[in-house]
């Protein structure tokens, strides 16, 4: 079951283009296809990486915020305006450290899907307009 694109190069050289110094050598490559699961695993693995990082950082500044008092002043200052039995409002509760960790799992789950999702359509699209146009064209030297 071979496909027309396994017989194609991905990376097609246009031309080599002439060099300003001796010994450097400048190559033109045509991106003309990528291959949507590779983007796929890439994205997820970057993603899933970048998500875990603001897991951390979401604890770290919980820990700075509770550490230095602001938690507590942002009650106290709630407390001031809507009065001490009226609302009945308690930041401390709101902003535990377990629902913080909660908040940020969602979001790094959300943020994981959304961001493979688009990466791997995106992909699918490059390769469609990358048929009419082309593709993207890089230029390789291996100048110091």
């Amino acid at each position: 079951m071979s496909t027309s694109r396994s017989s194609k190069s991905r990376f097609q050289a246009t031309q080599s283009m002439p060099t300003t110094r001796p010994g450097t050598k400048r190559s033109r490559l045509r991106v003309s296809y990528i291959n949507p699961l590779s983007v796929i695993k890439t994205t997820f693995i970057i993603s899933l990486v970048f998500g875990l990082a603001s897991i951390v950082a979401l604890i770290m500044l919980w820990s700075v915020a509770k550490l230095s008092g602001t938690i507590d002043l942002a009650t106290g200052l709630l407390t001031d305006i809507f009065g001490a039995g009226g609302a009945g409002f308690n930041i401390v509760s709101l902003l535990s450290l377990p629902r913080i960790i909660l908040i940020g799992s969602v979001f790094t789950v959300f943020q994981v899907v959304t961001w493979t999702l688009l990466s791997g359509i995106v992909s699918v699209i490059y390769n469609m307009f990358a048929e009419y146009v082309g593709g993207w064209e890089v230029t390789l030297t291996d100048d110091l």
